[in-house]
């Protein structure tokens, strides 16, 4: 995209002043004042509002525009001159009552003229300059963008002497006042948001609002897999022995527990070459005490903040290396940073919550030195655990429980159910029992060596052996009673003998299982892992990524300060669009503008209108006799009823006839006494070509403009993240709030100029912004169905009075045409049509802007009714003597 399609239109208002700027010094401070606040400061179109009669005077100030630069103008002249020639002006007579004095500067096909001789078209008798600026302020502000000043430019130079009198038929479609500030109010509210301190953030998915997978590692959320791998602990060191002797103790009393129970550790006790399994977890308990005394002195030793040479030269005393891990690089933090925040803008998060998020990274991220995890150590590894693990415990075997008891009894009466043999066989193995009972209590951790690890404990034997006593004794009796076979007998006794030792072997594996608990034995393997991982934890967080952890907190809290900044500054703007928009109100009320005639003059319904020109309209109508909305249809009724046939050319050239067709003193065409419509608001002035239809605003408008707004405010962040990522404590000297103020600014004069349909050009996403229709809550086809009513110039309305139409040439065909919509309605649910309703689609121009859509008709004047002056003499002045050349 070249420069000159992004150009804007510089316009400059000579209506005020006899001479117009002071020079080209003048020129060059009303070019800059107009270019102020946009991105492009070349300037190649120039819109000159000015009088008709004051074209002569200001050819000096037309030459020295269009000398400015490689530019082009278009050139409004407003009002109707008398065709006589005024102070030192020689011109050849004009065949109508008017006629138009142009500069010689201002041909075609650089510059083009629009002669608007009554904006109002003839209703207001003596409008004030108010009313004028109103009438003119929608025609100038359609001028002002850049593609419909092109194609207008480009139109009116294919009409003979380059000078057009405009007819349109235009449609306004906007919010109404109060809608307009209720959806803004809410809008930056709803942008601001409330203060949230409890700010929360996760690791999760990024796009669900998570901390990205670089800034990950830094809030202790993972460890970067070179820690992982575990390269830090250097071969031979003192963290490197101590941590394997702890684990090559406790690899060895786990091993010698794992042996000790079941059957062979029951029958035949400890084998030979085995240490006791209590001093061996002794001996792990040592080891276990000796590394959590090394990693605290370790923690000690690297507390601080940052890493400075002593610190890490103490470390790698303690065995500690500090490879570089590419999580630390910092080129990566800041993109991570920088996608974090903006993902929480694109999310629509409210600036308040945004901020505070980002606060609670900064929490996150902050290193709080290595000794601060000396207190995870009680946790992690109590004191008491290796004093549990090395101390002398009780050996209980669980003979004497109740289901020890039931079980044994039951053995000792199936063996004794066989008649004879049982009688023997019963009480031998009761006995057996409790005299595997008390080998459990004898095979005991601890009784060998010097027996100071030898807590002593019970076995239940005495027990065991009552109840197989009494089991066998009950056996006995009831296989004499019940006169058992033998080879049942024979079932019960092996039954027995399988199951008096299986219960042995169970009461000392539980026996066994139970002094290893308490004892501490499978506590120590996690709470070895757990000192190991608090020293990895040490590593990352508070060694390798301390510095990388600070950078990123100060430029998570940098960035949270000029979000905050960015919330203060809007919620401190005023909530309400401003109305003034070129020195007029902005447009509101629901309607479309109907016009008739005055109440008991007839005098409209005399005058012959025809598809070319339009509707026309008497002069002597006023300001207060225009009908409101109810009326538009009707009104376009009259215009059809009383068009002109091309045969009937000529009666253009006499006076509109009086007289109306109804005979009664009113519009026939509308049936009813025009009512007085409500009052208007300040600058909407009622004019025929322009129909305002204003709306309440659909669901999606707030959310719309809050990303409007977010966006804008990413935007105004992205020239600043250089800075943060050099120095995040220069963030704070940043004007973000003062820009802010103006993006809601800018922002504000676009809604008024531009409408809310329109994407503004900070948009991340205007492909997916909603309709017209479903922002503005109107009817969706409204655009299309003007367009394809008048979309051939017909029902346009030029900006002439009924008198002024004579001047206008009759040959029909020399006049042109633009047609004109926002480029949303081409996306929207019902899209315009590329081909439009008729031939010369070509015009057809697509306006960012979404307030207007219509049809620009420039009708040519006839032969004499445009005169070129030439001036002569180095002064310009009402007195300036000139020669015409035509």
């Amino acid at each position: 995209m070249n420069a000159r399609t992004t150009a804007p239109v510089v316009t400059l208002d000579l209506r005020d002043g006899a001479a117009g700027p002071d020079g080209a010094d003048g020129l060059h401070r009303a070019v800059r004042a107009a270019l102020a606040g946009t991105p492009d400061r070349q300037a190649v179109r120039f819109l000159l509002v000015d009088t008709a009669t004051g074209l002569a005077r200001h050819q000096r100030t037309y030459e020295q525009v269009l000398a400015y630069g490689p530019g082009h103008a278009l050139c409004v002249a407003v009002g109707a001159p008398p065709a006589e020639p005024g102070d030192g002006v020689a011109v050849p007579p004009a065949p109508t009552p008017w006629a138009l004095d142009r500069p010689s500067p201002l041909r075609p096909p650089a510059v083009g003229v629009l002669w608007v001789l009554d904006p109002h078209c003839g209703l207001l008798s003596c409008p004030t300059p108010a009313e004028d600026a109103g009438a003119l302020r929608p025609l100038l502000e359609l001028l002002a963008a850049p593609d419909v000043f092109d194609a207008v430019l480009h139109a009116v130079a294919e009409i003979p002497d380059g000078v057009a009198v405009p007819g349109l038929r235009v449609l306004e479609h906007d919010l109404s006042h109060t809608a307009r500030a209720r959806v803004w109010r809410q809008a930056l509210a709803d942008l601001v948001g409330q203060d949230d301190p409890g700010g929360r953030v996760t690791v999760a998915d990024p796009e669900a609002g998570g901390v990205p997978a670089a800034l990950a590692p830094l809030i202790g959320a993972g460890l970067p897999r070179s820690v992982e791998q575990a390269p830090w602990r250097r071969p031979g060191g003192e963290v490197d022995e101590r941590f394997r002797a702890c684990e090559a103790a406790l690899a060895e009393a786990e091993d010698a527990c794992e042996r000790q129970r079941g059957a062979g550790g029951l029958l035949r006790g400890a084998a030979a070459g085995d240490g006791d399994l209590a001093e061996s977890l002794d001996a792990a308990a040592a080891e276990l005490a000796a590394y959590r005394e090394t990693v605290a002195e370790t923690l000690r030793d690297g507390d601080g903040v940052g890493l400075p040479p002593e610190q890490r030269r103490r470390l790698h005393e303690r065995g500690v290396d500090l490879p570089r891990v590419p999580e630390a690089a910092r080129d990566r933090i800041g993109p991570g940073l920088r996608g974090f925040a903006q993902g929480l803008l694109a999310r629509r998060l409210p600036l308040r919550s945004t901020a505070a998020r980002l606060g609670a990274l900064a929490d996150l991220a902050t290193p709080t030195g290595s000794a601060a995890r000396l207190g995870r150590l009680d946790e992690l590894c109590p004191p008491g655990l290796p004093r549990r693990m090395g101390r002398a415990r009780p050996f209980d075997v669980p003979g004497a429980a109740r289901p020890e008891l039931a079980a044994g009894c039951a053995a000792a009466a199936a063996a004794g159910l066989w008649p004879g043999p049982g009688w023997v066989l019963g009480p031998l193995t009761a006995l057996a029992g409790a005299g595997l009972t008390a080998l459990a209590l004898a095979r005991r951790p601890g009784r060998t060596g010097d027996g100071h690890l030898d807590g002593g404990g019970r076995s239940g034997a005495p027990a065991q052996a009552c109840a197989g006593l009494l089991g066998a004794a009950a056996g006995i009796a009831l296989g004499l009673l019940l006169a058992v076979p033998a080879w049942v007998g024979l079932s019960t006794l092996l039954a027995a003998v399988v199951a008096v030792p299986l219960l042995a072997v169970r009461r000392w594996t539980a026996a066994l299982d139970d002094w290893w608990a308490a004892g501490g034995g499978p506590e120590a393997r996690d709470a070895l892992c757990a000192l190991d991982g608090l020293l990895a934890d040490a590593v990352a967080q508070d060694w390798l990524l301390a510095d990388a952890r600070l950078y990123c907190a100060d430029g998570a809290r940098a960035v949270a300060g000029m979000i905050r900044s960015a919330a203060d500054a809007a919620e401190g703007r005023d909530p309400v669009p401003a109305a003034a928009r070129n020195g007029a109100a902005a447009g509101g009320g629901a309607r479309d503008d109907g016009y008739g005639p005055p109440d008991g003059d007839p005098a409209d319904g005399g005058l012959l209108d025809d598809d070319w020109f339009g509707p026309s309209y008497d002069r002597s109508t006023t300001a207060g006799d225009f009908r409101g909305h109810e009326a538009h249809g009707a009104a376009d009724a009259r215009y059809e009823a009383t068009a002109q046939d091309w045969d009937d050319w000529d009666d253009w050239d006499r006076e509109p006839a009086h007289g109306g067709d109804g005979g009664d003193g009113t519009d026939a065409g509308h049936g009813t006494a025009p009512q007085d419509p409500p009052a208007e608001p300040p600058g909407d002035v009622p004019v025929p070509w322009l129909e305002r239809e204003a709306g309440d605003g659909g669901p999606e408008l707030v959310a719309t403009l809050v990303g409007d707004l977010a966006d804008g405010i990413a935007g105004l962040l992205d020239p600043y993240w250089g800075t943060i990522e050099r120095d995040p404590g220069a963030a704070a000297a940043l004007p973000v709030g003062r820009a802010v103020r103006a993006l809601i600014d800018d922002e504000t004069a676009r809604l008024a100029r531009d409408g809310v349909a329109a994407a503004p050009s900070f948009a991340r996403d205007p492909a997916a912004r909603p309709g017209p229709a479903v922002l503005l809550g109107l009817a969706p086809d409204r655009v299309t169905r003007i367009l394809r009513a008048h979309g051939e110039g017909t029902g346009t309305v030029p900006l002439c009075a009924a008198e002024h139409r004579r001047i206008l040439s009759r040959d029909r065909h020399a006049g042109r045409r633009v047609r004109f919509a926002p480029d949303v309605a081409r996306h929207g649910d019902e899209p315009l049509p590329a081909d439009g309703p008729g031939p010369g689609a070509d015009d057809l121009v697509w306006t960012p802007a979404g307030r207007y859509a219509g049809v620009f008709r420039l009708l040519p004047l006839r032969t004499g009714s445009v005169r070129t002056v030439r001036l002569r003499g180095g002064t310009t002045g009402p007195g300036l003597p000139a020669n015409a050349s035509e």
